[in-house]
């Protein structure tokens, strides 16, 4: 049987992008794969354009669109049919959430071996998921594999190559951000250097998914790809990235301006920071919760009081 890459995007109120997306995967090279779009209930009309607009995109539109139901695709059973499939999840159940619909749908099927998870503010290059997927198999205990990470709007710079995560503060920070974004890079040395890889681009091994189960929903957005490295560590696992394997991202696409993050993504960033360090590292988090009154110092200086009182109470554990 032939072996397929799942890729699973996830929608939410980002029709347009999810299109181009779609529209450079349909130039991918060199490996067979199949594409699973989640929408997270976005009405705003995004599921009805991505459902129209995919069968005038080249490759796609040879292809039968089936439309399911979140509880239709956990039964599901493709059969070797060659279609692009189309989830409405049904509600907004966040990053996690909404991927954990399309893994779930892409476990089910006898032929997955891996699963993309792919940003839909993104777009690839042909060979992208072909270097992802050849280092992978150079590794048998490779079980997430990440890409180089390029900013859209300047693809002369570098976003990451994976991140580093601080367990005194629990903040993050992307490894080589601001690069040039051809700088040569050592796979091995990139990978021992980083903590997770970048969630926007993250091809995760069937076995992998098997072994320590689908993304954690505890957080509804961020710290995601830092949960499941952590759990495929423990057993036996390792991530790694491919710098040849190159992605366009435009980063914050659902969430808000990079520069001008939305109170959502900077309340759930900051509330996730001692979520995640209670889970994996209970010895720092008295530390990381004492760091938070920095945070609180910065948001009333730019006189975002709501934003400060929530982070208070985050900070005594009361949000």
């Amino acid at each position: 049987m032939d072996e397929y890459v799942y890729i699973v995007i996830l929608n939410w109120k980002g029709a347009e992008d999810t299109i181009a997306c779609l529209k450079s995967l349909s130039l991918l090279e060199g490996v067979k794969y199949r594409v699973v779009i989640c929408d997270n209930n976005s009405l705003d009309g995004s599921y009805e354009l991505i459902r129209d607009k995919v069968g005038e995109i080249p490759v796609f539109c040879e292809k039968k669109l089936v439309e399911l139901t979140r509880f239709d695709a956990e039964s599901y059973d493709i059969e070797n049919e060659d279609a692009v499939y189309l989830i409405q999840t049904g509600d907004n159940l966040g990053f996690s959430g909404g991927n954990n619909v399309g893994i779930r749908f892409s476990l089910n099927q006898a032929d997955m071996s891996y699963v993309w998870l792919l940003n839909n503010d993104t777009e690839v290059t042909p060979k992208s998921l072909y270097h992802m997927v050849e280092r992978s198999q150079s590794d048998e205990t490779i079980g997430i594999c990440g890409s180089r990470m390029v900013y859209h709007h300047d693809r002369t710079i570098l976003q990451g190559l994976g991140g580093t995560y601080n367990r005194w503060l629990g903040t993050t920070r992307h490894y080589a951000a601001y690069k040039a974004s051809n700088t040569v890079f050592d796979d091995d040395e990139v990978s021992s250097q980083i903590d997770y890889v970048i969630g926007a681009s993250m091809l995760i091994k069937k076995e992998l998914l098997e072994t320590v189960g689908l993304l954690c929903e505890d957080y509804f957005l961020y710290f995601e790809e830092l949960d499941i490295t952590c759990r495929a560590f423990s057993a036996g696992f390792k991530h790694s990235i491919s710098t040849n394997s190159i992605v366009f991202h435009k980063e914050g696409g659902s969430t808000g301006h990079v520069l001008k993050k939305s109170k959502c993504s900077d309340l759930l960033s900051i509330k996730n920071r001692i979520v995640f360090s209670e889970k994996f590292y209970p010895k720092y988090t008295f530390f990381v919760r004492i760091g938070l009154l920095g945070v609180i110092l910065n948001r009333l200086k730019r006189k975002q009081f709501d934003r400060a009182v929530y982070i208070l109470k985050v900070f005594f554990g009361s949000a």
